[in-house]
């Protein structure tokens, strides 16, 4: 029997990752402790460098859950980075003009058409599925390695007589299980994401919760290691018997589990990531835009804004990310722009090639490079850059590469580096959603981060998608209420609707810019999908 590790053994282990962080020059820190249970034999361990986002919320080192209750002391963590819902009891939440109201109660951008259809095959169920033993992950690229679940998947319980599958909601509480890459090359601090996860969640316990329902979270580390994160996901549904999956960052990651929550008929929703290995599948919703979604929204801003020509594409060296490649190199070549550079790089990528793809970059006189990688690569990218006199002007898709934590440790490099997020940044968000420093001031005592921002704008999806669910929640109902073409918006994260063939559904994204003279990124367009 594997034993987890102490608290004083964690400890010790959060401050090596961050003694080697800070010796890589990444400058962000590492604080967090791997709350999972550890990994069955034969089961890939190690890590390769996160490129994902802010991630869902922690629980305690053990990894046991909390729970968020109106009584004393009770909070669950939530998630972060992904997705667009109301408030599901009526918190307030300020109306910005040119945006309609939603059935959910928030306030949401207008939309326009467009999503990528994805053809899945209705509503997942428990029943009559069965699953695989590999759950279909895909094969993982440098630093990851495949999705092979360690085990024998078992045959999940038929749903109990006249209604659906009730797995993880009680009268009083709703259980959910979030995977992110926490450990690894990016990190983000400990402080920031334990005080943000439950804000939400301890304003909507104080309004009665969802039809009474207070929200339980169990999180794991998945190390952005795609056969990891199946292990995680198997744990979550299989023994701590979560309702519903959640994963935060990392294509291989959530292709993996997202397969594997397929097989078992468990909902998973994700940041929008990759389409391949995704499509088809009935119980998948992304929260947020795509990377291929989010392709000609940046080429229209290079194009049309910084009339710029001269491109150079950038991405991690893993097979989730092909399509990627393709999309943006078709929407670049249709705009009129020269292509001068096309390459990948490794999730791991070592300092010395790093330093090669810097000189290549500025041999090629590319004025922008399109960028989809880890921020530990992307600031040691522009850092050689900066060091040969090269300043080109750095764009993706994504979320982490725009929070705070990559402006402090990035620039001056870094520049006016730009990426779209689901969620805005701080300078904007009190008169989008004013609850939401409000709510961290009165919970936390000081004023909120943008970390907390992404785990707020998640709570906010998750709690508006199961209110729409009704009060008899299962996982059908779920499914159900989000195939129902209803339009999901926050004011935060994007609009976003699904219907029975359509998974990628947000709407827009927001552009942030990194101001070096604050080390902060500001915004710069809200709920654009195209300039």
């Amino acid at each position: 029997m594997t034993r987890r590790p102490s608290k004083v053994a964690a400890a010790r282990g959060a401050a090596v990752v961050l003694a080697l962080l800070l010796a890589a020059a990444c400058g962000q820190k590492s604080n967090v402790r791997d709350s999972s249970a550890a990994p069955a034999a034969g089961d890939a361990t190690a890590g390769g460098n996160p490129g994902g986002g802010p991630a869902g919320g922690s629980s305690a080192a053990t990894g046991d859950t909390v729970a968020t209750a109106g009584g004393a002391g009770a909070a669950a963590p939530a998630g972060a980075s992904t997705g667009a819902a109301g408030p599901a009891a009526g918190s307030s939440s300020a109306a910005t003009p040119g945006r309609a109201t939603s059935p959910s109660g928030g306030t949401s951008p207008g939309a326009s058409p467009g999503n990528s259809p994805a053809s899945a095959a209705g509503p997942g169920s428990a029943a009559g599925r069965t699953p695989s033993s590999a759950a279909g992950a895909s094969s993982g690229g440098a630093g990851g390695g495949g999705g092979k679940a360690a085990g024998p998947v078992p045959v999940p319980a038929p749903p109990p007589p006249g209604g659906g599958d009730r797995t993880g909601v009680t009268d009083t509480k709703i259980r959910i299980g979030i995977h992110a890459p926490i450990t690894g090359a990016a990190p983000f601090p400990q402080n920031a994401f334990d005080k943000g996860k439950d804000v939400y969640w301890k304003m909507l316990a104080e309004k009665g919760g969802i039809f009474g329902r207070n929200v339980e979270v169990v999180f794991r580390d998945d190390q952005f290691n795609p056969s990891r994160a199946v292990q995680v996901c198997r744990e979550m549904v299989e023994q701590e018997k979560v309702f519903v999956l959640l994963g935060a960052a990392g294509s291989e990651q959530i292709t993996a589990c997202a397969r594997y929550a397929n097989s078992m008929g468990v909902p998973y929703l994700s940041a929008g990531v990759n389409e391949d290995g995704l499509t088809g599948l009935s119980s998948y919703f992304a929260t947020s835009q795509t990377y291929a979604q989010q392709s000609p929204v940046l080429v229209s801003y290079i194009a049309n804004k910084l009339h710029k020509t001269k491109i150079a594409i950038v991405l991690n060296n893993t097979p989730a990310l092909n399509e990627t490649q393709q999309s943006v190199t078709r929407e670049a070549q249709a705009a009129g722009l020269n292509i001068v550079r096309n390459s990948r790089i490794g999730k791991n990528a070592s300092d010395s090639e790093l330093l090669s793809e810097a000189n290549a970059l500025r041999a090629s006189g590319a004025e922008v490079v399109y960028l989809l990688t880890s921020p530990v690569n992307f600031i040691k990218l522009a850092t050689n850059a900066q060091a040969q006199a090269y300043s080109p002007i750095y764009m993706g898709p994504g979320i982490t590469n725009g929070l705070n934590i990559v402006a402090e440790a990035g620039c001056p490099a870094i520049g006016s580096a730009k990426f779209l997020s689901p969620f805005p940044q701080l300078d904007v968000i009190d008169n989008l959603d004013p609850d939401y420093q409000k709510s961290y001031q009165k919970y936390n005592g000081g004023k909120g981060d943008d970390i907390g921002l992404a785990e707020w704008g998640l709570s906010k999806v998750i709690g508006s998608m199961l209110q729409a669910a009704g009060k008899d929640l299962s996982r059908q109902s779920l499914v159900a209420a989000l195939e129902s073409g209803r339009e999901f918006g926050t004011n935060v994260y994007p609009l976003v609707s699904y219907s029975g063939s359509i998974r990628f559904g947000a709407r827009s994204s927001h552009l942030l810019e990194a101001d070096c003279s604050t080390r902060s990124y500001k915004t710069i367009a809200q709920f654009t999908n195209g300039f």
